[in-house]
């Protein structure tokens, strides 16, 4: 049974909007590096849906005025591109991020599901504007490929949390590539290097060294360490400092639940004397961290250690971060 056009507008404004309202209304079930992933990705399946519906809009509302079919998809195209950068645009004003990745994926989704639909569709394909069926498979397997390449982030990533999971309680020793995913410099740099000092421990090779900006405060970040911290007694790391003096460095831990506030998560000062230092918290001391409850040591979110002043210089070590 075929569709009446003003049926067919109905159903292809319809859904643009169920497709533009999905993406204002939909929440990641939780805000980690692989929802974040996700939700990247989906744009381009999304306005991929978007791109095609705009094409039937425009076939069917303008197609007495071109006779080149290809108009329609160039049609579709750009406002697909309109439609994503406008999006991004009213986000800058609201909660949400504007991200101009997310125009990127945009685009890309409407070329592939255009170009996939461009190698089936009746109405070219009987005008001779027709792809010949080598360039169809070119097509389609451009179009597969960079939609794989679009994808490849978020799969790499369920291996980089598998390769967490499976070195807990080990949680940053600096001797893997996946920890860079999880860890970071704030307002300054970590640089892998051999590690400058021995240990008893023969499996210590490298070293995290902190390289600070003199203005501000620098820090170095754990994100995403393995959450469930439950069955163990102590939590230890190491510092290695090649400075003259003491110096003292803030630490904190906090879990998901964690307000920002100061007095909801577990606060440290360290004094950090030259040569090795080996620095070990209680779990317990860290549960009982936040004023007002308990933290949740099946839940941990993040630790920092930073510069709690400007410094001329820094010269220090990390390493070893682990459970016990």
């Amino acid at each position: 049974m075929k569709l009446s056009n003003r049926l067919k507008v109905v159903l292809m404004i319809a859904i643009i909007s169920l497709a533009l309202v999905f993406l204002e209304k939909f929440k990641m079930p939780l805000d980690t590096f692989f929802w974040r992933s996700v939700f990247d990705f989906g744009h381009m399946p999304l306005f991929g849906i978007i791109s095609i519906a705009l094409l039937g809009l425009s076939q069917t509302l303008t197609s007495r005025r071109f006779s080149n079919p290809l108009i329609f998809y160039a049609l579709a195209f750009l406002f697909t591109g309109m439609i994503g950068f406008l999006t991004e645009v009213i986000q800058y004003f609201t909660p949400r991020d504007a991200d101009i990745w997310d125009i990127v994926n945009d685009v890309i989704g409407a070329i592939c599901f255009l170009g996939f639909y461009l190698t089936i569709d009746r109405r070219v394909s009987v005008t001779n504007m027709a792809l010949s069926n080598g360039l169809k498979y070119f097509v389609r397997l451009f179009v597969f490929l960079l939609g794989l390449a679009m994808i490849t982030p978020t799969v790499r990533l369920v291996g980089v949390y598998t390769n967490r999971d499976i070195s807990f309680p080990n949680i940053c020793t600096f001797e893997s590539p996946w920890e860079h995913n999880f860890a970071f410099a704030g307002n300054g740099l970590i640089n892998i290097v051999p590690a400058p000092f021995n240990t008893e421990k023969s499996e210590i090779n490298h070293a995290g060294q902190m390289l600070l900006n003199k203005f501000g405060h620098s820090s170095f970040l754990i994100e995403e360490p393995y959450p469930d911290w439950t069955g163990y007694d102590k939590f230890r790391f190491i510092i290695f400092s090649k400075q003259s003096e003491n110096i003292n460095l803030g630490f904190r831990i906090n879990d998901r639940l964690h307000d920002n506030s100061y007095y909801d998560r577990f606060n440290k000062t360290i004094t950090i004397v030259p040569g090795l230092n080996k620095i070990v918290f209680p779990i317990t001391e860290i549960k009982k961290a936040p004023v007002s409850r308990l933290m949740d040591m099946r839940d941990i979110r993040s630790i920092i250690l930073f510069t709690e002043h400007s410094m001329d210089s820094l010269d220090i070590y990390l390493d070893d971060f682990r459970l016990e």
